[in-house]
């Protein structure tokens, strides 16, 4: 209920805990045994800094604190030595505050190198990640396809401030030792509670999200031919776009699922037409002659404010400005932004509602501008499906 470092916090946990018939009888790093007896000794427990180059205390150490009524419990975490007494006359382990405070010095010097590293690696892992984005032509799409990253650093994070407050409490409690105040051993270990048992919940959640991603991509993508979907797909058949060409089925045609937590719906799909055409695009450079396509790249985003910058990371990676492009902005009363950009021999159509961006790259004469209500009803059909 409290941190291992929350001295008075411990001590009094373990007390109440004897209270109730709960002796303690060891520990395994920072988990505790207790033994369940229905008439305990009463007994009070004491935290004591383990020395350096020290696993158990000495054998002059459990002579002394014998004679004075402690008996030795546990280890904990590498850090403490807890002591027990059923003695209620029993003395206390140490009567001089400034040599105690002494000991926590050792112990602080070695807590603040691991808080240090602590709070250093989200930073690092964050800069290795900002330098990545940094050096791509499309960022957007970086940070969208790596969530375990982004967990990754938000857990590290989390961690980092956990041990930094745990350093704070313990150096209140050195300085308090060197002012000459005797060391308080009651303390309300349920106050903020609440607040610690949360950031354990949030540091459990994401490490979990983190391990499971995995099993989720490899369990739920998927790839088939475009004939063999039975659901509803967000994307322009290459029949529709091309009506009474008496197209086949091609064996290139296919279909792709893919999940991640920040794009939980992604599609790639790719049509191909069944015979070659001639489209006369520009009188300068004549016909150009072509086998009629359709890539379709769709995206519906858990995390809505960043489909408007990914339908922008599009336009700019997307539209070559050496292909002369004609580029033309839509006004739809079913999206937030349409543009088509029509080079030599293909077109370009990017579109964004909401939480969904698409992308469609059209290789043939027919133009797709027309074909905006066809597109919104597959983004309803595709949008009311995944809320199943």
């Amino acid at each position: 209920p409290c941190s291992i470092y929350d001295v008075p916090a411990i001590e009094t946990w373990l007390f109440d805990l004897a209270q109730d018939g709960l002796l303690l009888q060891k520990t395994y790093r920072c988990l505790f045994v207790f033994e369940d007896q229905k008439q305990p000794p009463a007994c009070k427990y004491r935290l004591e800094p383990i020395p350096d180059g020290s696993r158990t205390p000495a054998a002059d150490m459990l002579d002394d604190y014998a004679c004075a009524g402690w008996e030795y419990t546990a280890a904990l975490d590498r850090s403490f030595f807890i002591w027990r007494s059923i003695r209620p006359d029993a003395d206390e382990l140490h009567s001089d505050p400034l040599v105690q405070s002494t000991a926590y010095s050792r112990l602080c010097r070695r807590m603040a190198k691991n808080a240090a590293a602590a709070a250093l690696l989200p930073v690092v892992i964050f800069a290795i990640f900002l330098c990545g984005m940094m050096l791509t032509d499309k960022p957007v799409t970086l940070f969208l396809a790596g969530p375990s990253i982004t967990l990754l650093i938000a857990a590290e994070t989390i961690a980092a401030i956990q041990a930094v407050r745990q350093l704070l409490t313990l150096r209140r409690l050195k300085q308090s030792l060197a002012y000459g105040l005797s060391a308080i051993h009651s303390k309300d270990y349920k106050k903020g509670l609440r607040l610690r048992r949360f950031a354990q919940a949030c540091s459990s959640i994401l490490l979990l999200l983190i391990l499971s991603m995995p099993v989720f991509i490899f369990t739920l993508n998927w790839e088939m031919a475009v004939s063999k979907v039975n659901t509803p797909l967000p994307y322009l058949p290459l029949e529709l776009i091309e009506p009474g060409t008496g197209r086949q089925a091609s064996p290139f045609d296919s279909a792709a699922y893919s999940w991640t937590l920040f794009v939980p719906v992604h599609y790639y799909i790719y049509e191909q037409g069944s015979s070659p055409r001639s489209i006369d695009y520009d009188p300068a450079s004549g016909a150009v002659t072509v086998n009629p396509s359709v890539r379709t790249e769709y995206f519906q985003l858990s995390l809505p404010f960043l489909a408007v910058p990914l339908y922008k990371e599009h336009l700019r990676h997307y539209i070559r400005r050496s292909d002369s492009p004609v580029v033309t902005t839509y006004s739809h009363p079913d999206f937030d932004f349409v543009t088509t950009a029509r080079s030599s021999g293909y077109t370009q159509l990017f579109a964004c509602r909401g939480n969904q961006v698409i992308h469609i790259q059209y290789w043939g004469p027919a133009e797709l501008s027309g074909l905006l209500d066809e597109l919104s009803a597959a983004f309803h059909a595709v949008k009311n499906r995944s809320r199943l």
